[in-house]
């Protein structure tokens, strides 16, 4: 603990201007700390990967302002793709004056964006059910957050995306770095730069390799530099402990109680998500396939099931 507060001269945590905190109490790893015993280890590697998250929501925080600044309020609204087998009749997409672009309260529902749609660069889906969301663009940063039974993709993200508070939901994304948060029940088809991070109260999550593609993810990719040759989807790094002033984490009396990390899906039950390919881009460089090598399991599942669906066919 000693040491991680001395990382106090480099890091600052708070706004400017308010009363400097020791880097310690901010962090997750010593709230049980008793301060007449001597405070146990924590890894370096969970230090380094926590003050990473921080970094990366502090300069999202700071771009949004930044944005903002720029660009001043606006009261145009974006424009649903048109598409007879999309429904946006119960949609409340919109842009507000300031920050990302936020994509809210989709209900029972198909909802897609493409590059030409969003006017900012980061992008927070918030309180969907039951949908699927397409993102089909390139993003510095996203947010998922209150969502349940929906399946989400991200076209390709070069800083971070947050999953938080969300239930039963499917991610698909291509991006630097995923940082997932009180989630349950859900799965990540993940084609990641850095070891997802997990942190919070969180319960049967599973990760698997990315499964998609669209005409122009490669292009996207490149755009915010998420590299295909370098997949670590299967390297979660768990964080902190839960609160154990939090009631509902866990049973009075428990403390110390460590963050549930996350399973491989089994390659049995991996399948390809079909993204349909609604504007007909099409060039020379478009992307006709996934562009993360799969790991021989998957491949092999994969090729199981098109054999046994030509079977079924014929």
């Amino acid at each position: 603990m000693e040491r991680v507060d001395h990382l106090g001269f480099l890091i600052y945590f708070g706004e400017r201007g308010s009363e400097r905190i020791p880097l310690s109490q901010n962090a997750p790893f010593f709230t049980n700390s008793d301060p007449d015993m001597p405070s146990a280890s924590v890894a370096a590697a969970q230090v380094h990967d926590w003050l990473l998250q921080n970094i990366a929501s502090t300069l999202e925080h700071i771009s949004e302002r930044v944005s903002a600044k720029e660009n001043g309020p606006t009261s145009a609204s974006d424009q649903d793709v048109s598409m007879a087998d999309v429904s946006t009749s119960s949609t409340k997409a919109s842009t507000r004056s300031m920050g990302p672009s936020f994509i809210e309260g989709i209900s029972k529902s198909s909802f897609v964006k493409q590059a030409s749609d969003l006017k900012e660069s980061s992008v927070k889906v918030v309180n969907c059910h039951e949908s699927v969301i397409y993102i089909l663009a390139p993003l510095r940063y996203a947010t998922v957050y209150g969502c349940s039974d929906a399946t989400i993709v991200l076209g390709a993200v070069g800083k971070a995306i947050r999953v938080e508070h969300c239930e039963r939901v499917h991610v698909i994304t291509a991006a630097k770095r995923i940082c997932i948060a009180n989630c349950r029940e859900c799965v990540f088809f993940l084609g990641v730069n850095q070891q997802p991070l997990i942190v919070g109260d969180n319960h049967k999550l599973q990760v698997a390799p990315y499964n998609t593609f669209y005409s122009q993810l490669e292009e996207h990719m490149n755009q915010v530099g998420v590299e295909p040759s370098m997949n670590r989807w299967d390297e979660p790094v768990v964080l902190g402990v839960i609160d154990p002033h939090d009631s509902l984490s866990h049973p009075a009396g428990v403390s110390d109680v460590q963050t549930e990390s996350a399973t491989r899906l089994d390659s049995d039950q991996f399948t390809n998500f079909l993204i349909p390919d609604w504007f007909g881009v099409e060039s020379a460089e478009s992307t006709k396939d996934n562009p993360f090598p799969l790991p021989d399991a998957y491949t092999e599942s994969q090729e199981r099931n098109v054999s046994m669906s030509l079977h079924l066919c014929l």
